[in-house]
């Protein structure tokens, strides 16, 4: 009778978990500005697996400690507060991560030891919606743990969480992304980039270079990809790939958010990073050419780093990296 207690919080748990995700995972693609494809596809189902791995850690590691310490004291724990006993625990871990990574970490956006105004906004509507998540969590338990109080339909709550859950992990590995786009395609574990550099170009020319990107890619034949990722109107991050079959690959990616923080990383600008991901093919022509490009249009404003982050010369980038 222990045990099939057990599975029943176990698996109202990892329903919790699947509805937080679920939660997140859907207004995250809704954000996605390109067409449904099989690279969105992969993301999406990567980015499920990844987010419910951390809802089923606070599900088991924070959720059910907590509704066992509310049971002691009352014997009947409601759907309203398990809903706000998840928003508890999705917004407090996070948030006292996060404020500690901030007085921790030296932020420079503190003045006085203190975040400015807009950065305690920032922190408020993050875990606000941390929260949130955790409070639609919660509200699946409470639902899972009063349909748990029959027989039959405690064992439905049980194989849904099952099902639900290999499905998370079975999907991945089933549904690849084997497009030029996908660094991993050829089953390797890690990829460096034989040209990492910083580009200073403003936020508001991303159109143009995109653009230039863009006539770059028709004119050499590569297979274009844009992303963007929004909140509250407000672009997070962007991003353009270009690629082909013989294993080039070229991204160039903006991080618009970090300038609202001040961190030092948001002085460097956008990132290009070029990759030859099979030995023996000659990839410099064509940096070389997309390289001079950018040089046209912005004069001296790509500064090329090593694989410790020094600064490196033209030439000395255009050697690549073992």
């Amino acid at each position: 009778m222990r045990i099939q207690r057990h599975l029943h919080l176990l698996g109202a748990a990892l329903l919790a978990a699947f509805a937080a995700t679920i939660a997140f995972v859907i207004p995250s693609l809704m954000q996605i500005q390109e067409s449904i494809n099989i690279v969105v596809v992969t993301q999406a189902l990567n980015l499920t697996m990844t987010t419910f791995l951390v809802a089923t850690a606070h599900a088991v590691l924070f959720g059910l400690p907590l509704f066992a310490l509310v049971r002691r004291k009352r014997s009947h724990v409601g759907i309203a507060a398990s809903a706000l006993g998840g928003f508890a625990v999705g917004a407090t871990p996070f948030g006292v991560l996060l404020l500690l990574s901030m007085i921790g970490g030296g932020n420079p956006t503190f003045i006085n030891d203190a975040p400015p105004p807009f950065g305690w906004i920032e922190y408020i509507q993050t875990v606000g919606l941390a929260g949130s998540l955790g409070f639609v969590g919660g509200l699946t338990f409470g639902t899972a743990m009063r349909l748990s109080g029959s027989g039959r339909q405690s064992w439905s709550v049980v194989s849904a969480a099952a099902v639900l859950s290999c499905g998370v992990f079975i999907l991945p590995v089933i549904v690849r992304d084997r497009s030029c786009h996908n660094l991993f395609r050829y089953g390797t574990k890690s990829v460096a980039p034989q040209i990492y550099a910083n580009l200073k170009v403003p936020p508001e020319d991303w159109r143009k270079l995109e653009q230039t990107f863009a006539d770059f890619g028709h004119v050499q034949a590569l297979s274009i990809r844009r992303d963007e990722h929004t909140r509250d109107g407000r672009i997070m991050w962007r991003s353009m790939d270009l690629c082909n079959d013989v294993g080039l690959s070229i991204s160039v990616g903006d991080e618009p958010w970090l300038a609202r923080l001040h961190p030092p990383r948001a002085d460097e600008g956008m990132t290009l990073s070029i990759y030859s991901l099979k030995p023996g093919w000659d990839w410099k022509p064509l940096a070389r050419h997309l390289l001079s490009e950018i040089e046209k249009i912005w004069p001296e404003k790509t500064t090329f780093r090593g694989p410790s982050g020094q600064i490196l010369s033209f030439e000395d980038a255009m050697k690549g990296r073992p």
